[in-house]
């Protein structure tokens, strides 16, 4: 396991933890002290997910469930709402942009809780055969990692990718069907 694997394995039981520390001492003196450890180690979290986003398939799956919570909490955000007041015009407004972050929450959580569920629940897409070609692809984001093996793209981590792209062996690999990443991988003798 490298260091990004255990960084992001160890993100949801250090919420868990955060949230269950921070709920028993809210109402004592160490509160406000266990207050910025949180914050400073979910800063650092934040931090490191930026920059090694990419290197564990941990982190992958982390980032998806972090936009599927985030989109729940927009939906969700919106069911206690008070009474609207004012004119028929203020009323609208306030109507209009209820419904329009609930469908945006909706619809962050519908699409990283799909590639969850079929890479996760559904069977993986096996591939055999040669890396053909390893590359980057470009956009506004940052950059994914790709590979073609026997004539099929599929994504793959940063040290995966170093690999494949420095020796281009025979491989086996399963493919998630939702987010279309490299899961497992076994190298094949020629």
């Amino acid at each position: 396991m490298t260091a990004a694997e255990f960084i992001a394995a160890c993100f949801w039981p250090f919420i868990v933890i955060a949230a269950f520390v921070l709920r028993k001492i809210r109402n004592t003196a160490a509160f406000p002290l266990a207050v910025n450890i949180v914050i400073v180690a979910a800063a650092a979290y934040v931090v490191l997910g930026a920059v090694y986003d990419k290197s564990s398939i941990i982190a992958v799956n982390d980032i998806h469930v972090v936009f599927v919570v985030m989109g729940l909490a927009m939906a969700g955000s919106q069911l206690r709402q008070p009474p609207l007041y004012g004119s028929f015009l203020d009323k609208a407004k306030a109507l209009g942009w209820m419904i329009l972050i609930v469908l945006l929450g909706s619809g962050l959580a519908w699409y990283a809780g799909r590639m969850l569920l079929l890479d996760h629940l559904t069977s993986r897409l096996v591939i055999e055969g040669r890396v053909d070609r390893a590359w980057r692809s470009t956009g506004r984001s940052r950059a994914d990692y790709l590979v073609r093996i026997a004539g099929q793209s599929v994504k793959v981590t940063e040290p995966l990718y170093e690999r494949l792209d420095k020796f281009r062996p025979r491989v086996r690999v399963e493919v998630g069907r939702g987010s279309n990443y490299v899961y497992e991988i076994e190298y094949l003798s020629n």
